[in-house]
Order: C-alpha cells, then structure tokens, then sequence
C-alpha cells in the first residue's frame, strides 16, 4: 500500500558522502545531493527505542515516503537545509515492490 500523496507534504533530498584529497595529504569530506522525494517527518518519543535485526536503533525520528531508493550509508537534508538527518534504518513494512517506506533517522546538529 502505498502513502497518499497529500500526507506527503514535505520535501526531502537524499546526501551522498564523498571524499576527496585536499592537496596537503588529508581528505576532505562533502556532500552530494540525489533526488528530492516527497514524505511525512514524525517525531518519537525521548525515551523510544527501535530493534532492527537484533541491534538496537537510537533514532529521533522517522520519515515517510513511498518506495525510494535509499541506503544507510546517506544523509536526508529537508528542503529548506535547516536540518540533516542520519538514516539509522529503513523499514519497508509491507514487504513488497509497491509499498511506502519508513526510514528511521537520528537528526544531526
């Protein structure tokens, strides 16, 4: 099952991390911006706690989205680069090709 679009009603961009030489032997870390999708932000609770595959997950919030192709690996700006968030996990609860995604993500300071 896939998210109405009208509870969709923020904008999200997925960062790639790159690395790069900086010239005086250090590396220099940026980010990449992917495509933009729509999803829903969701606080938790303070005191939650999510499992995943037997490993606790600290997360300060979950975006929904429908089906996006996603890693743990990126970083989630929203659209008006105020905030950035750390994907701690990514939840497809339907368990199939047309569902919606439920991304758990740690926000950044």
């Amino acid at each position: 099952m896939t998210i109405s679009a009208g509870l969709l009603s923020e904008l999200f961009t997925p960062q790639t991390s790159t690395e790069t030489a900086d010239g005086m032997g250090g590396i220099t870390q940026s980010w990449a911006d992917g495509t933009a999708f729509r999803g829903r932000l969701s606080s938790l609770s303070i005191a939650e706690r999510l499992a995943q595959d037997k490993t606790t997950v600290f997360a300060t919030h979950r975006i929904y989205s429908n089906l996006q192709t996603l890693t743990e690996a990126q970083r989630i700006r929203n659209s008006d680069s105020t905030r950035y968030f750390q994907i701690r996990g990514i939840i497809q609860p339907s368990n199939s090709s047309i569902g919606h995604l439920e991304i758990l993500v740690l926000e950044l300071d």
